[in-house]
């Protein structure tokens, strides 16, 4: 593991393919322990769909995927959209980044990756006409909620759940 300052932030290309999909791996497994009851492991792992939809999001106008690279190596993700609310008599219309996904292989967690791929995603979103940023998580110990309210987000509606 290099020095964390050796780290650079830039777009990912079809390069990386491979090593992303290696964290979207990990990134996804992180996520069934910690929500079992909604997520699980896939029997098979399909590759092949999901290098084709990451060669798409890499080509799109209103995605990104920017990564976080320790020399060659690919340590962190952030995959972000660029989306709309449009007006209507009912709501306020606004130009917004979705961070679909942010993730950072364990090794390099806590370092301040994370912090810096979510500065680059809101700056991608920014110069495109984003007024915010807006992502999902899940809520478990350990799960990212705490990363997230400390960079300053705050829950904007929530979904609420009830076992019959």
């Amino acid at each position: 593991m290099s020095d964390v300052t050796d780290v650079t932030i830039r777009p990912a290309t079809a390069t990386d393919i491979t090593a992303l999909l290696a964290l979207y791996a990990e990134f996804h497994s992180f996520h069934v322990a910690g929500v079992p009851e909604r997520l699980r492991e896939p029997e098979a792992r399909d590759d092949a769909d999901m290098r084709a939809a990451l060669d798409g999001l890499l080509r799109a106008e209103d995605a990104a995927l920017i990564g976080a690279a320790d020399g060659d190596r690919v340590i962190g993700l952030a995959e972000i959209y660029l989306k709309r609310d449009e007006e209507n008599p009912w709501r306020v219309g606004y130009t917004y980044g979705h961070l679909q996904s942010l993730m950072v292989t364990t090794l390099w967690r806590r370092t301040g990756i994370g912090a810096r791929l979510v500065d680059a995603a809101e700056t991608w979103a920014r110069e495109r006409g984003a007024t915010e940023m807006r992502l999902e998580t899940w809520e478990f110990p350990d799960g990212p909620l705490a990363f997230y309210t400390a960079h300053g987000y705050r829950t904007l509606r929530r979904t609420l759940a009830r076992r019959l």
